[in-house]
């Protein structure tokens, strides 16, 4: 595993430790398509040789379609849903 993995990991590489290497959302776009609403439903930590990655959800997608952010300080502590500006 890179440096760079383990320092965005916090230094821990086990999964089920505090701090996840990424966030899983589910994404619904409102206000057609101009916006949406990112619901954070899970989280992924790096496997201990950087081969992989453990996932754990909290709830299943309805559209099947799961997004995976790198954790950055900002995220460390957001909880429920966000409502964003669509790309």
């Amino acid at each position: 595993m890179s440096t760079n993995t383990k320092e965005r990991n916090g230094g821990n590489d086990a999964a089920g430790l505090k701090r996840p290497f990424m966030l899983a959302y589910t994404v619904k776009a409102i206000d057609d398509g101009r916006n949406s609403i990112w619901s954070k439903i899970g989280a992924a930590w790096a496997h201990k040789d950087g081969q992989g990655y453990e996932i754990r959800m909290d709830a299943l997608p309805v559209d099947g379609r799961v997004v995976l952010r790198i954790v950055k300080d900002k995220d460390a502590d957001q909880s429920g849903e966000v409502i964003d500006r669509s790309p």
